[in-house]
């Protein structure tokens, strides 16, 4: 769209909490439990408590999705990269405004033997969970 945050938008005001377009859609709905992180750009990494989050719980490797692919799943990738993050993209649950872009996105991670993480799709990696979890995806 090339506007500011707060600015308004078709769905509302963009990226704040609360307006229409930042709503989470009930099908993705997080549990009580989880932790649900504001973004004020395009990459989830600068201007939140994500790291620090993410390093007090130990946690090294991120599986990533949503959109843009070519925007803001690629600027929180390689910025968790440079960090020092395993990034593991999940092709089929991220999407761009122009599949073009998808592609090209996905192309690059690619590159270079995975210059700034991996690609995978969702089934590959539930049917991973399963079999180390004897069958189970909880």
């Amino acid at each position: 769209i090339g506007a500011a945050i707060g600015s308004m938008g078709p769905c509302g005001r963009i990226l704040i909490r609360g307006e229409d377009g930042w709503q989470i859609i009930p099908e993705l709905q997080p549990l009580p439990t989880e932790i649900v992180v504001d973004k004020p750009g395009k990459g989830s990494f600068v201007g939140t408590s994500l790291d620090l989050i993410l390093r007090t719980k130990g946690i090294q490797n991120i599986i990533l999705t949503g959109v843009t692919t070519d925007v803001c799943v690629h600027t929180t990738m390689r910025n968790a990269n440079d960090m020092g993050y395993e990034c593991l993209m999940l092709e089929d649950c991220c999407a761009a405004t122009d599949p073009l872009n998808h592609d090209a996105a996905v192309s690059m991670i690619k590159k270079q033997g995975g210059v700034f993480g991996s690609v995978s799709t969702s089934d590959k990696v539930i049917s991973a969970i399963k079999e180390t979890n004897g069958g189970s995806t909880e």
